[in-house]
């Protein structure tokens, strides 16, 4: 694949032109391989991205972590599908570099939630903390707060682990907080502003993401899930709130790593309040005690607990 890209550009046209049809022939999964691969350069990257346009290998694309900013800025007005989505979940790179919130907003295939997420990026992030800082200006003219550096969330989120890398262990005990410290953290969470809370999501502790998963704000909890040291026993733990918004359901729901998980599928479905199109393309996955438990649950929606019956009956005959 290297050896190709050297010479695409030959200044001898007919060893450019083989070259170039040589690489048409390959398929996605050829540029997929090659991104796994080691060492791979951001010049490399950027040419990946031209010759293709399959969405899982631009996901990747996106995804990779030496990505450049000028190839996210060429994709951004054009990308499609996982990459797209990939790209607007990434808020600590459309921080560093706000020109790729333009860029996506001016993508004649931006999805309506993508529109929206971008929107409360740059109300929440932009507009919003621009307005607080005016405000304590006026206030207080001698203390002035500094911004939310973008460079350094993206820095933290650099050094986060993602949810494939997630620990199947618990974090330290000594993370726990009695009840006066509790109030004392939730009070101390709510003083902060929206960006402050995002980079305490990525880099907190495990009791300061019990708090956070819930937050007011979806980019708040969303950021939960991308945390450094996040555990998949918490992640179970959030599958059981009642309080979260539908997203935080669907982000647990579309990660391969966690829903593969037993305890996390059935976590979901005994949740009254997660959203029915999750629950009910789980429950068939379950095992014959707990279709028999959940066919039961009064607690449940009537059509989970009938779904569960139905699929109990069939397998017993």
């Amino acid at each position: 694949m290297r050896a190709l890209f050297a010479v695409l550009e030959d200044s001898d046209a007919e060893i450019a032109k083989v070259a170039r049809a040589t690489i048409n022939e390959f398929p996605p999964d050829a540029f997929a391989d090659f991104l796994r691969g080691a060492r791979v350069t951001p010049a490399e990257i950027e040419r990946v991205a031209s010759l293709t346009d399959d969405v899982i290998v631009l996901e990747q694309v996106v995804l990779h972590r030496n990505v450049s900013d000028g190839t996210l800025l060429a994709l951004a007005s054009t990308v499609i599908g996982a990459a797209q989505e990939a790209l607007i979940v990434n808020q600590a790179r459309l921080l560093r570099n706000p020109a790729l919130i333009d860029a996506l907003f001016s993508n004649p295939a931006l999805t309506p939630d993508g529109r929206r997420m971008l929107n409360e990026l740059k109300e929440e992030f932009f507009e919003k903390e621009a307005r607080r800082r005016e405000a304590r200006s006026r206030k207080k003219p001698e203390v002035r707060e500094p911004a939310l550096d973008p460079e350094a969330v993206a820095a933290e989120e650099a050094s986060a682990s993602g949810p494939s890398e997630v620990a199947d262990a618990d974090v330290d005990s000594s993370d726990h907080v009695g009840p006066r410290g509790a109030e004392e953290l939730y009070l101390r969470i709510m003083e902060m502003s929206v960006p402050e809370r995002v980079k305490l999501a990525l880099t907190g502790t495990r009791e300061e993401r019990r708090f956070l998963i819930a937050d007011s704000s979806k980019m708040v909890g969303l950021a939960v899930l991308r945390a450094r040291g996040l555990t998949l026993t918490e992640v179970e733990g959030f599958c059981g709130m009642r309080h979260l918004e539908h997203d935080i359901f669907y982000k647990i729901v579309s990660t391969k790593d966690w829903i593969r998980r037993p305890r996390i599928v059935l976590a979901l479905v005994r949740n009254p309040k997660a959203p029915l199109p999750i629950t009910m393309r789980l429950i068939p996955s379950l095992a014959m005690r707990e279709l028999r438990n959940i066919s039961r649950d009064r607690n449940l929606p009537e059509a989970v607990r009938a779904i569960a019956k139905k699929t109990y009956l069939q397998r017993r005959r």
